[in-house]
């Protein structure tokens, strides 16, 4: 019986000896695995950042000059949202971002665009207001969700002021016919009317001759030439790649590539997509941009933007790192605003970018733009 029990219990030791380490490795690994999947989290202030319940969702960047413009317009007075269009002169694209502030008010409320048209009723600039604003409550009416969770309902009232708007866009090109706003205007019509490529080369023909590199008009035709809309990845990378090498010094056009790159990243989540032979130069040209453009640029929020997701999609923390601090508290901008959730995406980036340059040691990014003598 001593015998038997001795076997046991050496059966037992034997099994401890063989399986311990085995467990103690695995216990290790689920640990591990569990670390990994442990939500990483930085305290803001450490950086100077902008805490998550305190980031703004609606726009950009900051820009006090068009709130007071917004809401002087809402409360009536449409004389000083006339003089902040004019004001851009021919600047086209700073009209085109500026057409885009009184807009959305008159999407909102469009009493003060009613009182202009009726006092002035040939301005252009009212009328391309008012065209402009039949596109805005289109997109309002049909929603921003995927068209198998969009109701017919929905639309017919799009399609419907989509036909409305397109007269409304030709009468206030007739009205000025030196002003691409209206054309550019057009390409929403084209989007949602499903225009043939011809049709769309033909309009965009039309905004080139008056303006051939229009930062948000570019911004615009990407959207037809997606994959989503009317093209392909390869017809999106084709303009986008044409578009930011024709861009003159100064322009910020060569984010045009971070932002097909953000396209086909959402459309394909699991293709390596930041990882394509050309990503680095396109970072890099985009890079140099910044470098380059004014501080108080209007453009210049929208591609920090997409540099701040390009930067850490490729590894690039101490980069990222000056453009997130440069973002501040705003995310309403791609690629955050493309998320069912944009705080947590635009956090998640910034959370991981900022464990990664501390891990490096806290590296400095390196110079750009003037400092290399460009």
């Amino acid at each position: 019986m001593n015998i038997l029990i001795d076997i046991a219990g050496a059966c037992v030791l034997l099994y401890a000896v063989v399986t311990f380490p085995r467990n103690v490795r695995k216990g290790r690994a689920l640990r591990a695995e569990a670390k990994a999947k442990a939500p990483v989290n930085i305290d803001p202030a450490k950086y100077g950042l902008v805490p998550a319940a305190e980031l703004d969702k609606h726009f950009a960047g900051p820009d006090p000059e068009a709130d007071a413009v917004a809401a002087a317009a809402l409360a009536g007075d449409w004389r000083q949202a006339a003089a902040y269009l004019a004001g851009a002169g021919r600047d086209w694209d700073l009209r085109w971002y500026r057409l885009g502030i009184l807009t959305h008010a008159a999407a909102e409320d469009d009493a003060w665009l009613k009182a202009w048209r009726t006092e002035y009723p040939g301005d252009p600039s009212a009328a391309l207001v008012h065209a402009d604003a039949l596109l805005e409550v289109a997109s309002n009416v049909r929603g921003a969700k995927l068209a198998k969770h969009t109701t017919a309902e929905q639309f017919e009232g799009f399609h419907r002021l989509l036909a409305e708007a397109l007269p409304a866009c030709q009468e206030a090109a007739r009205m000025s016919p030196e002003d691409p706003c209206p054309w550019i205007a057009q390409i929403s019509v084209a989007l949602g009317l499903g225009w043939s490529n011809d049709d769309f080369r033909a309009l965009w023909a039309q905004i080139t001759a008056r303006a051939p590199h229009h930062f948000g008009a570019h911004m615009s035709a990407l959207q037809y030439w997606c994959a989503k809309w009317r093209g392909s990845h390869e017809l999106m990378y084709a303009f986008a790649d044409q578009a930011a090498a024709a861009a003159p010094q100064g322009s910020l056009l060569p984010v045009l590539r971070l932002q097909a790159l953000m396209e086909h990243a959402f459309r394909d989540r699991k293709a390596p997509v930041y990882r394509q032979p050309f990503v680095q130069a396109a970072v890099d040209a985009t890079l140099d941009a910044v470098a380059w453009a004014p501080a108080g640029h209007h453009r210049l929020p929208t591609v920090r933007h997409l540099l701040a997701e390009a930067l850490f999609q490729t590894d690039r923390y101490a980069e990222a790192v000056e453009q997130f601090k440069a973002i501040g508290g705003y995310i309403g901008s791609p690629p955050w605003t493309y998320s069912a959730n944009p705080v947590k995406a635009f956090v998640f980036a910034r959370t991981n970018t900022f464990v990664a340059w501390e891990k490096a040691g806290r590296p400095a990014a390196p110079p750009r733009g003037h400092s290399l003598g460009y």
